[in-house]
Order: structure tokens, then sequence, then C-alpha cells
């Protein structure tokens, strides 16, 4: 701090004003961080919704707020890189599944997934060996965004992913058709190496 030489009192009168002031920044700074704590304890962390404008109101924006849900993730192929999936044709699909049959190492269930070139709602197509056979059941993405076998059905079971599929089958039955007439049902066993 400087000094000031000359008239004592002023000297007093001057360290006082700046003592004052520096209080007042202080206090102002102070009052400053509770407001911001304030605001920041106002928001609600759970609330992730959008601020939207109300139908009957002139303004913009509202204080109302809407709450909507949020948009799926964007679709991850994880399956990919599963020995289960194979990037091949139909045609090839099936010279894998009947390849296994004719070394005597098919059996029923053998099976694999392959893309499927047919239908848009039907990303896969799951090639399978039951009874001397091989079967393409599609794989149907349905407008909920999960997953299911074959046809349209009432109560059909859903997956929420195309690794679901395969776990589920692996331990339970999966009955199969031709021509709507059930030929019998299998697990799913082994796949063919890629």
């Amino acid at each position: 701090m400087a000094t000031i030489i000359g008239d004592p009192k002023r000297n007093v009168s001057l360290n006082t004003a700046i003592r004052r002031q520096a209080s007042l920044s202080e206090c102002l700074t102070q009052a400053a961080l509770t407001q911001a704590r304030l605001n920041l304890a106002k928001r609600s962390p759970e609330k992730k919704s959008a601020t939207l404008p109300h139908s009957n109101s002139n303004s913009s924006l509202s204080s109302e707020r809407a709450t909507r849900p949020l948009p799926p993730p964007p679709e991850r192929q994880s399956y990919v890189d599963k020995p289960w999936f194979h990037n091949v044709t139909r045609e090839q699909a099936t010279a894998l599944i009947k390849e296994q049959s004719t070394y005597g190492n098919s059996q029923d269930g053998h099976f694999l997934l392959r893309p499927s070139t047919t239908n848009v709602n039907n990303p896969l197509a799951l090639v399978l060996w039951y009874k001397d056979r091989v079967y393409n059941v599609p794989v149907r993405k349905r407008p909920d965004n999960r997953y299911a076998l074959g046809s349209a059905k009432i109560n059909e079971k859903s997956f929420s992913n195309v690794e679901e599929i395969v776990m589920f089958y692996t331990r339970e039955e999966l009955v199969l058709h031709s021509g709507g007439v059930e030929m019998g049902s299998t697990k799913l066993t082994d796949t063919p190496p890629k």
C-alpha cells in the first residue's frame, strides 16, 4: 500500500476507504457465488427434457417443460465379429451348412447368420440344418426396434438384439415351419468356421 505524505487525518480516511472498498468487493463476490449456487440448486438433474413453446402462447418459449423419450441409440452391428455371423450369400451359406453334413459333422441345429437382401425389414437370415435339410429363417426387425424370427405372430418372442436370439435358442427349442406346416424343433448347436 502506498503511503501518502501530508495530512495524517487524510491518510487514515484514505486507508479506511480502501479497506471498505475491498470489503465491499468481497461481499459482492460472495453474493455472486451464493446466487450462482442458488441457480444451480434450482435445476433438477433428474429432468432431461426440452423447453417447448406452449400451444396457446405467443412466445416461442415457455416455462413449461415437456418430456419426451430419448431417441434410440444408433444401431451397432456388434454381431459381425461373432463366430456364427458369416458375410455370405444365401447360396454360400447353404453350401457351408451342407458341407458340414458331407463330412458327417453336421447335426440338427448346426447354424449361421448371414445378411439378407430380400427385405429391408429382415436384415439377417438364420440358416439352419435340421433333418437333412437347410432352413432359411428371416430375422425380422419389428417397428419397435426389437428382433423376431419368421413372420409376424401374435404374442411372438422378441429380442433386443441379435445376440439374444442366438443365446436364447441355444438353450430353448426353435420350432421350424415349412409352408405353414410344423416340421419339428431343435436348439442351435454349432456353427461352421469362418
